[in-house]
Order: structure tokens, then sequence, then C-alpha cells
């Protein structure tokens, strides 16, 4: 294998594609990439058995072929570079890397006890805007579970419905539901649950400009594609909870908040707040007060003017999830409602439904 590309590109591929190996003593090949290179492409490809990912990184191919090398050593190597452009050759189970000023030899593994990736007999293809996604997904995330016992809390809840997508997601402290519009007309119904893993995955590699993704769906497996990568992934079995009925509808208390502010005031009084990390919210007619208190620390109050709707109420939060509700939110002002200090509490936009974040309170004795 021979080939020659440009620096900056293959830098970007191999480290996303490190994010994707495993760490396995008994199979070496997890902590590789590999590197193909064929009709003007080389192809990186990085797996850990549960998920994987391939990216097409335009090269000069003079010699087809195929090397496994270290994924940490490689990004290593190819970070240190300052040329614009690099020489790969793949001899045997090595790969050599040249510039102008240096050359390395890295020693890999043989490229056939690589994985082999396969392709899922897709049944459901849907194509949605990469921005629009990744802003859905990036104000579920906070959500995702990480539990041993309840596996289908550890993902994405996905429902495709007729021109419209739902994504929510519980760790049974917090819930967190985004819908967003499919403008290009009905599609087929279907449910499925994605590792919260991808959806970070998601997050950090089809952000930052639209483009179309494509999520091709197979026997409990998913698809995630544009041009150039191509994410494949098990999704997670078992039923996602039925949890519409959790959702507040009425508030005996509701008021809307300037979201900075709130924020800010949330984080500032965090430095005080206890091992419980719990902040203290009083409403009032004309302002909140945001307290914490340590005993070991002090205390601070903040109050910001409000016009309260409803019944005055003093209720407990902890402060990280209630700062990941307000952050989720997208307009300069949010709404807040809830019923009594024990019942779970809504924040979402003030004009816009589209999320909701339902966070239960911290009951304090």
């Amino acid at each position: 294998m021979k080939a020659i590309c440009a620096k900056e590109v293959f830098e970007y591929s191999i480290s996303l594609a490190e994010r994707f190996t495993g760490k396995n003593i008994n199979l070496p090949a997890l902590n590789t990439i590999l590197i193909e290179a064929a009709n003007n492409t080389l192809i990186i490809t990085a797996t850990n058995l549960e998920y994987a990912v391939q990216v097409s990184v335009p090269a000069k191919i003079q010699s087809p072929g195929k090397v496994a090398v270290p994924a940490k050593v490689l990004t290593q190597v190819i970070q240190s570079i300052q040329e614009e452009n690099i020489d790969l050759e793949g001899k045997q189970e090595t790969l050599v890397v040249k510039t102008t000023s240096r050359e390395g030899k890295i020693i890999g593994v043989r490229s056939d006890d690589f994985p082999l990736i396969p392709k899922i007999k897709k049944t459901h293809t849907y194509t949605f805007s990469s921005l629009a996604l990744v802003d859905g997904i990036e104000k579920i995330l906070p959500a995702v579970s990480i539990s041993e016992f309840k596996p289908e809390l550890n993902g994405i809840f996905f429902k495709i419905a007729p021109k419209e997508l739902t994504l929510a997601a519980t760790d049974t402290f917090r819930l967190a539901e985004k819908k967003i519009k499919i403008p290009d007309g009905e599609v087929e119904a279907k449910t499925f649950i994605l590792p919260g893993k991808i959806g970070q995955e998601i997050v950090r590699i089809f952000g930052g400009y639209e483009r179309g993704v494509a999520l091709s769906l197979g026997e409990n497996q998913i698809e995630i594609s544009t041009g150039d990568v191509r994410i494949l992934s098990r999704l997670i079995d078992g039923m996602f909870p039925e949890y519409s009925a959790i959702i507040p509808k009425s508030f005996s208390t509701s008021l809307f908040l300037p979201k900075n502010e709130f924020a800010n005031a949330i984080r500032s009084s965090s430095i005080f707040s206890s091992r419980l990390q719990d902040v203290h919210l009083t409403f009032s007619p004309k302002k909140v007060e945001i307290k914490a208190e340590n005993a070991e620390i002090g205390l601070t109050t903040i109050s910001l003017p409000c016009e309260l709707t409803g019944k005055p109420l003093a209720i407990n939060f902890n402060y990280r999830f209630l700062l990941d509700g307000v952050w989720g939110t997208s307009e300069d002002e949010l709404f807040f409602g809830a019923n009594d200090a024990n019942a779970p509490a809504l924040l979402r936009n003030k004009s816009d439904a589209s999320f909701s974040y339902v966070i239960m309170p911290i009951r304090l004795t």
C-alpha cells in the first residue's frame, strides 16, 4: 500500500476513528485502525465490536493495499507532523510514515486479523437535517442514564412518526423530550433506542454545518452516514418506558424567567451547595429567590423579578439537573411550572413546546 494525503484531513479522520477502538488484550486488533487504500481514497476503519466507524479520506493512491496499526501511536505520530502532506506506505504489518523532513515506522498487526465490518440489511432509511438532529440530541443527552440494571435507559429513544421525530431520554431523576418536524412529507413510523455513546458521536461528528444524515435500520442495528463518514452500531434491546403521563399538563405555580439570568443565578448559588448539590427555590408573587447553604462554606441568596401565576412555592432541586434543563431551552425566556414541592416540575421554551424537560425535586427532611 502506498498513498499520499493531506495531513490535516488524515489527522481528523484517525482522531475520530480512535474513539471507536476497543481495549482488549485478547484481541489486539481492536486497539488498531485499519487503513485501506483504493480508488483515490483511504478508508479509515475502527471498531470495538459494539460499534464501528469508517471514514473516507481523499488521497493519491500509488498502490492499493491495507494495514492495521495501533490507533494511539498513529494519532500521536500524525499530530506531531507539521508538513501539509504525508506519504503512507504499508509493508505487511508495518506502516511507514514519511514527510519531507522525517520518516517513521509503526509496527501493527496482521490486517486480516482486523474484524470484518458487516453491511447491514437495511429495512428502513430516513434522512434528517444534521443541524436539527444534532440540536435535538444535544438537548436530550444530559438525561441519558448510565444504569447497569436498566440498559433501555442508557440510550436515546427515537420515535419516528409521520411528519415528526421525537427524541427522549431519562435517568429517572429527569426526563428530556425534543420534537423535530420532518419537512419532506410523511415517513413510515418506527421506534428504537440508540446508545448514548453514539448520540455523543453524532453531535461531535455531524454538528457545525448543514448536511443530510441518513439513518438506516436493520435487524437490531443502525447505520448513520453522510458522504464521508459511516457509523454502525447495535441498537439497545428493551422497551423504553411510556412516559407521556409523567409530563405535567397543568400547574398550580407557573411563571416565565429570563434564561441567562436564571442560569447564572443557579450557577452562582451552586458554589454554596451541600453534598446533595441542592439549591432551594422560593417563588413569590413578584420574585424568585435562589438559595444555597453549606455549613462549611456559607450561604447565598439571589433574587430575580418575576410575575407568578398561581400559588407561592418553595422547592429544592439538584442544581446540575436544573441547569441542564435551563440550557436545553432555546429562547431568551423559559417557562417553569410546578404543582408542589414533591411533584415533578416542567421547563420549556416560552413560546415553543417542542422541548420539554421534567425534573424531580429533592425531598429534604
